[in-house]
């Protein structure tokens, strides 16, 4: 037992030794890495103006790039994203030319595959890169897609009951419905609503109609049982349609008979 507690004791000392008669290297330097930096974003225009017949979305961008001491940079790219969030990708600015800040890319940038124009506000994202995988501080900038040739958008073909009988107790489902169309696309129909009225001519509330397909949209409401004389009559529904250039379609206007049961 005594052999073993002395053996233990002799490597202890042996590993103190050599640890302390381990050279220093002062020559090695844990290595640090610096991200780039991003500055002067350029974007112009600020407005594109197209028409849904013939869409071009193109814009000029540019922004200058400093490696910072870091390693040499393996891009600059923008990112695009529409008014809906979609995102067209990622696309490469190219080297121009030296600046006191550093290198200055850009590119001419032409959205492709635009198949229904979307009006409204387009975002751009930049971003650097270098070849340790470190990325830059992002810069963003947007621009406003407008068309030049907008046409108002139309409501028709309405699915509307002429009277509805109220039940005796619980309630029934009345659905209206109607078509919401736009010579520049279905996609630049923005909001289809429904105002309603009382048959004393009171404003009950406007209602936001559900997109069915098929350029259809349609609103649902329970219709319950009610004593006063004043749940009786015509009601009045006018149904109106939003583009994304905040043109207004003709509104249409109906009416249902509410009759109490007998």
């Amino acid at each position: 037992m005594l052999k073993r507690a002395s053996f233990a004791l002799f490597l202890l000392s042996a590993c103190v030794v050599l640890f302390s008669c381990e050279k220093k290297d002062d020559g090695v330097i844990d290595p640090t890495y610096d991200s780039p930096i991003l500055s002067n974003l350029v974007l112009v225009p600020d407005t594109v103006k197209t028409t849904s017949g013939s869409p071009v979305i193109k814009f000029y961008i540019s922004a200058v790039a400093d490696v910072n001491n870091g390693t040499p940079l393996t891009g600059v790219t923008c990112t695009v994203t529409d008014p809906k969030l979609n995102s067209y990708g990622a696309q490469n600015l190219v080297y121009a030319y030296d600046t006191a800040g550093g290198k200055k890319y850009a590119a001419t940038l032409t959205l492709g595959s635009v198949s229904c124009l979307l009006v409204g506000d387009y975002t751009v994202q930049v971003i650097a890169t270098n070849e340790q995988g470190l990325s830059s501080n992002m810069l963003s900038s947007s621009f406003y897609v407008q068309n030049t040739a907008n046409v108002a958008p139309v409501v028709s073909n309405p699915d509307i009951p002429d009277s509805v009988v109220r039940p005796l107790s619980g309630s029934v489902n009345l659905t209206l419905s109607l078509t919401a169309t736009d010579a520049d696309g279905p996609c630049d129909i923005a909001f289809v609503y429904m105002d309603a009225y009382r048959p004393s001519g009171n404003f009950i509330g406007r209602y936001a109609m559900t997109y069915n397909g098929n350029n259809v949209y349609s609103y649902t409401n329970t219709v319950s049982y009610a004593e006063p004389d004043s749940s009786y009559g015509y009601y009045k529904y006018w149904f109106t349609a939003l583009d994304r250039s905040d043109v207004f379609s003709t509104t249409y206007k109906d009416s249902i008979k509410f009759v109490r049961p007998n």
